[in-house]
């Protein structure tokens, strides 16, 4: 199936199993599913807010996004390029075009490279400028553009605040203009008046520059301010899907509804991949809502036509009018 032509990106069924320790020689092999089946889709111009609790597989998918790790299965398409499906210098050519944004501005950063290099060097690697003096003088303009000063250019990152941090990091992201920016939780670690600017750049960016986003946070009023339409992820399967005011303000699935009635992150159970690969509700152990049905058959994806809405759960298809997905279930509800 080809992917969607409005589309800028589409994840479709990404899995991700990581090994665990302990197999013997012979012995079964032992693992960790961190991402089950998960689909989603990025229009064009577009913020999708990617949430969950922390453990529920959000950076493991952006990672997996930006093929810094490959799916166990899956595909992801850029643009109608199977990204899964390319290497070397077809993947290189491709990757100008998508960008991230880490969560930790200094780890993200060489700290034995002033910023100024660190934020040229993918105009060096994609031969995007023509002299170094004409790398400088973009290198100069893109500190401007995320609210730094061009004199900052032949700093350390030690010698910046986390803030000024992110914003190198953000500088480096847009400096091949892509397409598509992958944020994962880049205000973490920043106190609030310094996320909130962070985050006003994000919206800039998304405004002038048409920039889609996919947005990976736990902050749901952030996501709220920030994002188009949201996902939301539980132990590594995405569970309601849509519009993000229609999400957030009426919640359809009993997790989503447990997230947005608490100021802080509800608490997380030991992973120990039991009801993820069960194939049952991931959420059925912690639901106080959860029916008979729910212990014995696997929730489908119900898609509400007239809403963009998404949602995997009996409950939630018994209260409201949903009808089931027929194919490519999490695209359908989403794109």
């Amino acid at each position: 199936m080809l992917p969607e032509p409005s589309s800028l990106l589409e994840a479709r069924g990404l899995v991700r199993e990581f090994d665990l320790p302990g197999r013997g020689l012979f012995g079964p092999r032992k693992f960790l599913t961190a991402v089950s089946d998960v689909s989603f889709a990025i229009r064009r111009g577009e913020i999708l807010g990617l949430v969950g609790e922390s453990g529920s597989g959000k950076t493991t998918i952006g990672r997996m996004v930006m093929r810094l790790l490959d799916p166990t299965r899956g595909q992801v398409f850029f643009d109608g390029f199977d990204l899964t499906a390319l290497k070397g210098r077809q993947l290189r050519q491709q990757r100008r075009r998508f960008q991230m944004v880490f969560q930790d501005p200094y780890a993200s950063l060489n700290p034995r490279m002033r910023v100024g290099e660190i934020v040229g060097e993918p105009l060096l690697i994609h031969d995007l400028a023509h002299s170094p003096a004409e790398r400088r003088e973009r290198v100069a303009r893109l500190f401007e553009r995320v609210g730094l000063s061009s004199h900052d250019l032949d700093r350390y990152p030690r010698e910046f605040s986390g803030g000024g941090r992110q914003r190198v990091g953000i500088a480096r992201a847009i400096a091949c203009s892509p397409d598509l920016l992958v944020a994962d939780e880049p205000i973490a670690s920043l106190d609030l008046s310094i996320g909130a600017q962070i985050i006003n750049l994000f919206a800039s960016l998304n405004e002038t520059e048409r920039m889609s986003i996919l947005f990976i946070s736990h902050d749901l009023s952030v996501v709220r301010y920030l994002s188009d339409r949201v996902v939301v992820l539980y132990r590594g399967r995405a569970v309601e899907s849509g519009p993000t005011p229609e999400v957030l303000t009426n919640p359809a699935h009993p997790y989503t509804r447990l997230l947005v009635g608490r100021d802080q992150a509800v608490p997380v159970e030991p992973r120990n991949g039991e009801s993820v690969s069960s194939g049952l509700c991931p959420f059925l152990s912690r639901c106080p809502d959860a029916l008979p049905v729910c212990r014995e058959v696997a929730p489908e994806h119900f898609v509400n036509d007239g809403g963009g809405r998404d949602v995997v759960c009996h409950l939630a298809a018994r209260q409201v009018l949903w009808t089931p997905s027929s194919s490519s279930p999490s695209i359908q509800g989403i794109v």
